[in-house]
Order: structure tokens, then C-alpha cells, then sequence
């Protein structure tokens, strides 16, 4: 058998549009289709071949358009790339001038002159910065606890993050907590017989206190039951303490609601959480959450259900109940999505809401449930918090906020030096 000879293939990248046109618009239509191919590859090859039938010869590189077809792609590749540019660049496209409309199709940079000499500066002094740069080696541990040993050159590499409000500070003034439990303000709302009273336990309003934070709100869910011969009396008897992440204004706590054997002889009562200073009425954020765990969840009645409010005043703490009236459950369930706080406040009436009494007892005890695998302070490990995630509880006594438990990442760095002074131990032997 011979073999076969190779053959050389010549394909021109203007195809045959030199029978038709002038070089300088089959220039012009080349640099159209690689913009637009660039910019955006699938959108491109539609309309190039915007149906099937149009036929790509073997000899030919580009679809064979007739002379109307090529004038509405170029139309439409133009258009693709001025829209992307305005769209990365926050530009309106309507406002750029002819000279920019075709330098943004050559692909130049349409910067000011001025903008230009600034970034050639700067990348001139940052090039004679990094002359003087020396490679700094760290070792760190992940959320996984994986070690990790990473080399840093740039400078902003080297840079620790350091938090505005430090919790060290935060954390011993978590330590006189204890003192305010001594003084409750409840105002004085008349027991009614057409409304349901809460009854508070105080040993469980008092470890509630203590295991607070002053600036970060905490969350539990109350859980209770009637008194024989009185169903308008509602006894808190638990405090459920969930999986959760707290701020100034809110706590996220997870979708699931809490499942054992000791709640099912209760019913669930409403929810209760700290904040920083007292407001003259329920915040709309509270609102908000107490109207989804409506929604979403059944075991909820809104007549029962209350929110307690438990704030910070100067030595003291002021308790209140508030329960939503109609007007403000539609109305937290339309609004779920608003995050700023002129948006919450829109439409917010006083209204929305009615006080309902509240009385702190002696004369029975409460107990709490906290998270059987994990603490129930997600603050420092908020990664591993979700709104989707599982959990399960069981009876105890729920650690304070800035407990070890919940902050285990803080004594990584104390092994670390450890570690160090270990082996700078070893090597001093060495030499010895």
C-alpha cells in the first residue's frame, strides 16, 4: 500500500466575503464575531446560526449568510457586547458616544487619561514595594481542625483581622450578670379573665440572665402547662435552649422545632430573648419571626403564643409579654423579607400587638433542655450553623455564653504556641 502524501488545507478567515464587500467591513465583521465570541460564546454561535438550515461549507469557517443575514448579525453582536460592557461596567449604553462605541468593540480601554496614570502608579510603586517583601510562613488550623502551613509574600496577607467590639471585653462584663437578677421590673398588666397569664418561674428567669450576653441577644422556647380548673393560666415550666446566632437586633435560630419525650406532656407557649436596652414597644424584627413560626409551624396557636422580651437596664432587668393581634401577624408574614430599618418600619403600627400579663413565681420550679451533641452558642463557630440544620435536646443545665464549650477555636492558637515552645525546647537541647 502507498502511503498517503499529506495535504495542506488554506482556509481564509474572511471566507468568501471579499466577493461582496470591501476589505475594511470584512475586517470590521471579524473583530464583531471574536468580540462577541469572547464576551459571550453561546449567544454568539445563536446568532451566527440562529436556525439549523443555514449550512457551514466544508472550505469555510463561518456560516454562509447572505447579505441581509450578515447586516442583522453584526446588528446583534454589536449589541452583545455593548450590553456586556454596560453591565460590568454600570455604564448606560445610551449615553456612550460613537468613538466609545467603537473603541469598546476593539477591545481599548475607554479609562480616562487620568485613571490610566494613576494605575500605571500605582503598579510601578507596588512592583519596587514587593522588591523589598520577604516571605512570611504561618501555620494555622482550619474549622476542620486540619493544620495548614501557608507562605505569605503580599502584605495584606500578613495582616491580622482584629474585631471592633472585642469579646474579651464583653466577657467580663457577662461576669456581674448574676447582680441584676436581684431586681425585675414587670409592668403591671391587670389579669384579665378573657386573656391567658403567663406565669414565669424564677429560678428559670434567673440562669436565663446569666447565661446572656450584654450586646448579643440569646433565644429559648417556652414551653408550659395549664393548672387544673384554670385554663387562662399558662405555667412556664421549660426553657428550651437551641442551636442559634444572636446580634444586637435578632437571633437565627434553626427551622426544626425541639423533640422529646418530656416536652410532649407540654404545649409550646411562645419564645422568649434578651436585648440590650428597653423599647417602648415589641420591635418589628420580633414581629417578623414570631409571625413565620406561626406560619411554619402548626403546634403554634396564636392566642397562646406569646413573645417575652428580657432587657437590659442600668442594674436591673424589665420583662415584657406582648401578643400579636391580627392586623400584626398578616402583616410580619408580608414582610419577612425586609432587612433594613426604614423598610421594617413601613407600615409598622402600634397595633400590631397587645401587652399581655406576666407574673414572676416562687412557688414552682422550671427546668431547662439544652442541644444533646453541641452547645447551643453558635457565635464562634457560626459556619456550622444553618437554618436547615438537625439537632436534638436533652435535659440540662445550659452553659453561660462565653463558656469554653462554645469558643473551642480560641484555644487553638494557645496549642500552637505550645507546640513552639516545644520544639524550640528540643532544639536548645540539641546545641547543648
Amino acid at each position: 500500500m502507498k502511503a498517503t502524501e499529506p495535504q495542506m488545507v488554506l482556509f481564509n478567515l474572511y471566507d468568501d466575503w471579499l466577493q461582496s464587500v470591501s476589505s475594511h467591513t470584512c475586517f470590521s465583521r471579524l473583530i464583531l464575531i471574536l468580540r462577541a465570541l469572547h464576551v459571550n460564546t453561546d449567544k454568539a454561535k445563536v446568532i451566527l446560526r440562529p436556525h439549523k438550515d443555514i449550512p457551514t461549507q466544508h472550505h469555510h469557517i463561518w456560516p454562509d449568510l447572505d447579505s441581509s443575514a450578515w447586516v442583522k448579525a453584526e446588528v446583534s453582536m454589536k449589541d452583545l457586547i455593548l450590553m456586556d460592557y454596560g453591565k460590568k461596567n454600570n455604564v448606560n449604553i445610551s449615553s456612550l458616544t460613537q468613538t466609545e462605541v467603537r473603541d469598546i468593540i476593539l477591545g481599548m480601554d475607554i479609562a480616562p487619561k487620568s485613571d490610566i496614570r494613576q494605575q500605571i502608579a500605582d503598579i510601578e510603586r507596588q512592583s519596587g514595594d514587593q522588591a523589598n517583601l520577604t516571605a512570611v510562613t504561618t501555620k494555622s488550623t482550619n474549622v476542620h481542625g486540619d493544620q495548614m502551613v501557608v507562605t505569605t509574600t503580599s502584605p495584606h496577607e500578613q495582616k491580622l483581622f482584629a474585631s471592633k467590639t472585642d469579646w474579651r471585653v464583653r466577657a467580663i462584663s457577662s461576669t456581674n450578670l448574676h447582680l441584676r437578677t436581684n431586681h425585675f421590673f414587670v409592668p403591671s398588666e391587670g389579669v384579665k379573665e378573657d386573656r391567658f397569664t403567663y406565669v414565669m418561674p424564677k429560678n428559670l428567669l434567673k440562669k436565663f440572665i446569666c447565661i446572656s450576653d450584654l450586646r448579643t441577644q440569646i433565644f429559648g422556647y417556652l414551653y408550659g402547662v395549664s393548672p387544673p380548673g384554670n385554663s387562662m393560666v399558662k405555667e412556664i415550666r421549660c426553657i428550651v435552649m437551641v442551636p442559634q446566632v444572636g446580634s444586637y437586633n435578632m437571633v437565627k435560630v434553626p427551622n426544626q422545632l425541639p423533640e422529646h419525650e418530656y416536652l410532649k406532656e407540654m404545649e409550646i407557649l411562645g419564645w422568649i430573648h434578651t436585648q440590650p436596652s428597653e423599647l417602648p414597644q415589641l420591635h418589628p424584627l420580633d414581629v417578623t419571626m414570631h409571625s413565620k413560626l406561626l406560619t411554619d409551624h402548626d403546634v403554634f396557636d396564636g392566642e397562646k403564643s406569646c413573645v417575652i422580651t428580657c432587657s437590659f437596664t442600668p442594674g436591673s432587668c424589665s420583662l415584657s409579654a406582648y401578643r400579636l393581634t391580627l392586623q400584626g401577624f398578616e402583616w410580619g408574614r408580608n414582610n419577612r423579607d425586609r432587612t433594613s430599618a426604614e423598610q421594617m418600619m413601613q407600615g409598622y403600627l402600634p397595633t400590631f400587638y397587645e401587652k399581655i400579663p406576666l407574673i414572676l413565681s416562687d412557688r414552682f420550679m422550671g427546668f431547662f433542655m439544652v442541644p444533646d451533641a453541641d452547645s447551643w452558642n453558635y457565635n464562634f463557630n457560626g459556619v456550622k450553623h444553618s437554618a436547615t440544620m438537625s439537632y436534638g435536646v436533652t435535659l440540662g443545665i445550659p452553659k453561660e455564653f462565653y463558656n469554653d464549650q462554645h469558643r473551642a477555636q480560641h484555644f487553638v492558637h494557645f496549642s500552637d504556641l505550645e507546640q513552639q515552645d516545644v520544639e524550640a525546647t528540643d532544639k536548645e537541647d540539641l546545641f547543648s
